[in-house]
């Protein structure tokens, strides 16, 4: 699996803490991509980049589309998709919630929000990311090209969600 953001850059940039592990980051960052980001841009263009990655063969304008629009996305787009593996482990035993004596977890209502507040904000930076492709379009063909099997890139208004 290629990341298009890495545990460093997401540690540096959000509020995981450093002793977070590695084994909660990774599948967050892969949902944020395959379930989030590939819808945005369309698997034929999170293909093309995850390929550019793996190269070291970023160009300057997938360079920019990466750092100055994807990241910020797959940044607060982990933070939603993280929040639930943190609060339960699953063990043996069952799922558990692991608690410190000096620390308390909070209840899975403020977990809701927390995932909410996160996924809002990822909404922001998807829409700009549409927006920047949708007017650099020729830039990135990729983003318009689909094939039978592809998820199509998302091109329509806005998208939010809704809390009542």
């Amino acid at each position: 699996m290629i990341y298009l953001i890495s545990e460093q850059t997401l540690k540096k940039y959000s509020l995981i803490n450093d002793n977070v592990d590695t084994c909660y980051i990774l599948p967050a960052i892969q949902l944020a991509q395959e379930t989030g980001l590939q819808v945005l841009i369309g698997s034929s263009l999170l293909n093309k980049l995850c390929e550019m990655v793996e190269n070291n063969s970023l160009t300057a304008d997938y360079k920019k589309l990466l750092d100055d629009y994807i990241a910020n996305y797959l940044i607060y787009k982990t933070m939603a998709e993280i929040q639930i593996p943190l609060y339960g482990k699953f063990r043996n035993a069952g799922i558990i919630q692991s608690q410190d004596t000096q620390t308390q977890q909070i209840d899975l209502k403020n977990i809701q929000y927390l995932i909410d507040y996160y996924d809002y904000k990822a909404t922001f930076y998807g829409n700009r990311l549409t927006d920047f492709l949708c007017a650099y379009s020729s830039k990135y063909p990729e983003y318009t090209k689909s094939t039978k099997n592809d998820i199509p890139a998302q091109k329509e208004d806005y998208k939010t969600t809704l809390n009542i």
